[in-house]
């Protein structure tokens, strides 16, 4: 009775422990470029470039470019492929006709229960 008590618990702490099919727990977004506070010129490409790497299976990321005085979503980009890691570089021309202050935004889904992590920074985009 005893050996089969340990037994249940054992099993149990196990199956706790254990990631589902090597899911990560976390993630970590690095962005390269641009740096915060860059300023774009009329014309110019805003370059978005970086990696993101999880400590086990990732399912998917999303990248945005947002005008935030306007709310217009001008660049986007997704991928729902399941990987440990991912590289991102999209290009964006800036045609902006006012000043304009664009949040870019890189979110990861870490499993598919809901959990994600994002990274976001602001750049400053000049008119012509």
């Amino acid at each position: 009775m005893k050996k089969l008590l340990y037994s249940i618990i054992l099993i149990s702490l196990f199956a706790f422990s254990c990631k589902k099919h090597g899911a990560a727990s976390e993630a970590t977004i690095t962005i390269v470029e641009p740096m915060v506070g860059d300023t774009i010129q009329f014309g110019e490409e805003l370059h978005v470039e970086g990696t993101i790497t999880g400590d086990g299976e990732l399912h998917g990321y999303s990248l945005k470019i947002e005008n935030t005085n306007t709310s217009e979503i001008v660049k986007s980009a997704a991928s729902s492929d399941h990987a440990k890691s991912y590289v991102f570089h999209e290009h964006w021309v800036n045609n902006v006709t006012e000043p304009a202050l664009m949040k870019v935004t890189v979110e990861v889904e870490i499993n598919h229960d809901g959990k994600k992590t994002s990274k976001e920074l602001n750049v400053v985009c000049l008119p012509n």
